[in-house]
């Protein structure tokens, strides 16, 4: 099988297909709610005196700091679990929704500024051709499309943010597209709280 590394970058944006990545996202959703719905029946009163404690350290504020680090750094943290555990740790719905936003466009700003400052390091590239040579060849190709894909999708945001300042998209424009993060992190808490919270209470 030919690997990524050796398709040329035509090549490779002929195998990322928008179908096939909505594909993708609704398989993430489907393992979702089933593995939300495992830990609710086998692990439900554990997660909940952990996720207790994170709120009772770090407060709403931890869920802003779970999304900031991640999408800023590039760090492959699952940003959704901090949302998560604010929920079932006792911090309301909306209230986890306004901390998640805050951080995710938070971090977002900080990684395309960071792509932009570091565009012409070696750094950068060598950080691009080893985890993110298939978003770069997006982001170059359809601009904010493709942040937007990456904002809804499994499309390695912190990625696209990086990429987007590399390549001088203008930030009114990358904040607007970003602002798509906002009713993606409602809906995947939404699906949270329906596969953990809802399905526990019901049993």
């Amino acid at each position: 099988m030919t690997s990524s590394d050796e398709l040329s970058d035509d090549e490779l944006l002929g195998t990322l297909r928008l179908g096939d990545l909505a594909l993708k996202a609704v398989g993430v959703l489907v393992v979702l709610m089933g593995l939300l719905a495992c830990l609710a029946y086998f692990a439900h009163d554990p997660l909940v005196a952990l996720a207790e404690r994170f709120v009772a350290v770090l407060g709403a504020p931890g869920i802003a700091i779970g999304f900031f680090i991640p999408d800023a750094f590039t760090v492959p943290i699952p940003n959704d679990a901090f949302s998560f555990f604010g929920l079932i740790g006792g911090v309301p719905f909306w209230t986890c929704c306004l901390w998640a936003s805050l951080g995710t466009l938070a971090g977002g700003s900080t990684g395309f500024f960071l792509g932009r400052r570091l565009a012409n390091t070696d750094a950068f590239r060598r950080l691009m051709a080893r985890r993110g040579r298939e978003v770069q060849l997006l982001v170059d190709r359809y601009g904010v499309i493709a942040l937007l894909c990456a904002a809804i999708t499994p499309i390695p945001y912190s990625i696209a943010c990086w990429s987007a300042g590399a390549c001088q998209i203008r930030f009114g424009t990358f904040f607007l597209v970003s602002l798509s993060r906002v009713p993606r992190v409602m809906f995947y808490l939404w699906l949270m709280e329906q596969g953990f919270v809802k399905f526990a209470a019901s049993l």
